[in-house]
């Protein structure tokens, strides 16, 4: 960032992100009953709700880091959980989603934080590969322990070896990561820049 953050912008972030991984975990434990959801509708239903968090956050600041910030708090809370081999690849997520909003004022333009809002929902369901292809075994365990069900992993497994099945679930969350966008960025010109949020 070329320009350091305050103290308020901060907080701003802070509470943002903190509303927004809230509700991706109440959206994960409501859908992990259901494996299908679970697998293929979680990442977008996450991305659409919270988009009006991060579009906040984006509004408010504009500043270049947000997005490669939001993502590597995902990182830790996934190695606080004990998925450290996750945290490389969550890495490289957060410096492909913040490399696509290059530019002048782009945390304010519509269509860019489409396209980063959107990437970075596609390194969430992506993610559920990762496991899969390079540590199955003790991943398995961990996520059993964990309270997933053998349908859930049979169907996970299922899911990662299919492009076509990988495909459909990349679709599902782009199309909801962009529809919660331009949801949101209504909502913020009727509502928010009215009541001074964004000024």
């Amino acid at each position: 960032m070329k320009e350091k953050m305050t103290v308020r912008e901060i907080v701003t972030v802070a509470i943002m992100m903190a509303l927004f991984y809230a509700i991706s975990f109440v959206i994960g434990m409501g859908t992990v009953a259901i494996p299908v959801l679970y697998l293929y509708g979680t990442a977008g239903i996450e991305m659409f709700l919270g988009s009006i968090f991060y579009l906040v956050a984006a509004n408010r600041i504009n500043k270049h880091g947000l997005l490669f910030v939001w993502v590597m708090i995902y990182a830790l809370i996934t190695a606080v959980m004990g998925y450290m081999f996750m945290v490389p690849y969550f890495v490289a997520v957060a410096v492909v989603s913040e490399l696509v909003m290059i530019g002048k004022d782009t945390y304010r333009n519509p269509i860019r934080n489409m396209i980063g809002w959107s990437t970075y929902g596609i390194g969430m369901v992506m993610g559920i590969g990762v496991p899969c292809w390079i540590a199955w075994e003790s991943y398995q365990k961990q996520a059993l322990a964990s309270g997933f069900t053998d349908t859930t992993m049979k169907l996970q497994y299922d899911m990662v070896s299919s492009p076509e099945l990988m495909l459909v679930g990349v679709v599902i969350t782009v199309i909801l990561s962009a529809l919660g966008i331009f949801i949101s960025q209504k909502i913020l010109k009727k509502h928010f820049e009215k009541a001074g949020v964004l000024n």
